[in-house]
């Protein structure tokens, strides 16, 4: 794992809670027929920090490419 992927990780991981509690003030606010309206505006949010979390374990876990391989050296 490189020092990226390190980084990645660890943001991804910190990421995690403010994405999480956004999704469950959305899920009692929703229920909550006095604050409908803020309800649509946590779940965008829950979904862009979750998404971005999720994109930052990609690139946490992905397989990076082997150089050697992409000159035709053998290994």
């Amino acid at each position: 794992m490189s020092g990226g992927q390190v980084a990645a990780l660890i943001f991804a991981i910190l990421l995690l809670l403010p994405g999480g509690c956004f999704l469950l003030a959305w899920i009692v606010v929703a229920t909550d027929s006095q604050f409908a309206e803020m309800a649509f505006v946590a779940l965008p949010i829950a979904a862009a920090i979750l998404g971005l979390a999720g994109f930052l374990f990609w690139i946490a876990f992905r397989k990076r490419p082997n150089p050697a391989a992409s000159q035709g050296q053998p290994q």
